[in-house]
C-alpha cells in the first residue's frame, strides 16, 4: 500500500512540476495592469501544455537562440526570448480576452543564455473600462486580484478537486511549491 502511495505521489508531482511559474508571473502583470488602468474584463490565463509545441516549432527556426520577438500567428501571440522584456508585456496586457498560455525555458547552445518563450491565444474581447473584474464574461467571475477567472477554477482554471482528492492535491501543491520556491 505504501509503495502504491509513493508511486502515485511521484506521478502526480511529475505532472505538476511541468507547470511553469510563468503563468503566475504573467497573471500578476495582467492583474497589475487591470488595476492600474481600470480594465474591467482582463481574463486570468490558464496553462495549456498543448501550446508548448507552437513555441518549440518557432525555436527550431531560430536555431534555439532567438532574438526578442513577438509574432502573431493563427490566433496566437508567440513571444520568443521574453525574459525581462517589457515589449511582450504590452501584448499580454492588450489581449484581455486571452484564456490560455504555455511557456518553455530552453538554453541557447551558443551563449548558454536561459531563454524563456511564451505563447497565448489572442482574445476576441475588446478592453472594457471599469473596476477590475466588474465586467467578466458569463462563465467567469472576478477573483481577488481583479482578473476574470473560470467559475470552475481551482488553481488551473480547468479542474476542481473535491473531498479527499482536494486535500491530497493541496498537500502536493504545497510540497511542490516549496521545492521550487513558488508561492
Amino acid at each position: 500500500m505504501m509503495k502504491l502511495l509513493i508511486l502515485l505521489l511521484l506521478l502526480v508531482s511529475t505532472a505538476y512540476s511541468n507547470l511553469p511559474r510563468c503563468t503566475d508571473e504573467i497573471n500578476a502583470i495582467r492583474s497589475r495592469l487591470a488595476n492600474e488602468y481600470s480594465i474591467a474584463n482582463m481574463n486570468k490565463l490558464g496553462y495549456n501544455p498543448k501550446l508548448e509545441k507552437k513555441i518549440l516549432e518557432k525555436l527550431k527556426s531560430s536555431g534555439g537562440c532567438p532574438d526578442k520577438s513577438v509574432e502573431h500567428e493563427d490566433g496566437f501571440i508567440v513571444g520568443l526570448n521574453i525574459r525581462m522584456w517589457k515589449g511582450f508585456q504590452l501584448h499580454v496586457a492588450s489581449n484581455t480576452g486571452s484564456m490560455d498560455i504555455a511557456c518553455v525555458e530552453t538554453r541557447c547552445k551558443d551563449s548558454g543564455e536561459l531563454i524563456t518563450s511564451a505563447v497565448l491565444d489572442i482574445g476576441k474581447s475588446p478592453i472594457l473600462a471599469g473596476p477590475p473584474g466588474s465586467r467578466c464574461s458569463e462563465n467567469r467571475t472576478s477573483d481577488s486580484n481583479g482578473l476574470c477567472s473560470l467559475e470552475t477554477s481551482g488553481k488551473s482554471g480547468k479542474y476542481v478537486r473535491k473531498g479527499a482528492a482536494q486535500r491530497v492535491g493541496e498537500a502536493i501543491d504545497r510540497k511542490i511549491n516549496s521545492w521550487f520556491g513558488w508561492k
